[in-house]
């Protein structure tokens, strides 16, 4: 199980997405990626900040189409293990070099509940906190994933 951070769903909705994440998410198991609540109220939180209102019609619908065809069934929640979890990564927390934020520890503390590998671009943030980190920006080796293929997927959601 792998657990995307924010990053990673906010990099893939660019009009031009990092070749190597492209090449990445392309080498996974679908059914194995999963996203938190934290990330999906993270997203629309920065969809509602928009200026221009099309626009934000255009990346909520965008954002719907991909949790309700993307993830289906495979949306993590904040829940009472995850609570409790997060009670002991915030006392760890106060002794970090850099403190992870409210959201950072939600998040770790869902992945630690479910044994997930996180992916994000912040791995340093998250280095401290035990769970598996994985970096999708890295090139991970023989991409299966051509350009043309990837400008398709990004296109697609966009129609």
């Amino acid at each position: 199980m792998i657990v995307l951070d924010t990053p990673v769903i906010a990099e893939i909705m660019r009009p031009k997405p990092h070749k190597y994440l492209l090449e990445w998410l392309n080498a996974q198991d679908a059914q194995q990626l999963f996203l938190t609540a934290i990330s999906v109220a993270e997203l629309f939180a920065s969809a509602e900040c928009l200026a221009d209102n099309r626009q934000k019609a255009q990346v909520s619908t965008l954002l719907l189409e991909m949790l309700n065809q993307d993830f289906a069934g495979r949306l993590l929640a904040f829940d009472a293990p995850s609570a409790l979890i997060y009670a002991q990564l915030y006392a760890e927390n106060q002794a970090y070099p850099t403190p992870l934020n409210y959201n950072e520890l939600q998040t770790t503390a869902i992945c630690r509940h479910h044994q997930a590998r996180l992916a994000t671009s912040e791995v340093a943030r998250f280095s401290q906190t035990g769970i598996a980190l994985l970096n999708p920006w890295e090139n991970q080796g023989s991409p299966r994933w051509r350009e043309e293929a990837a400008e398709y997927f990004i296109m697609s959601r966009k129609s």
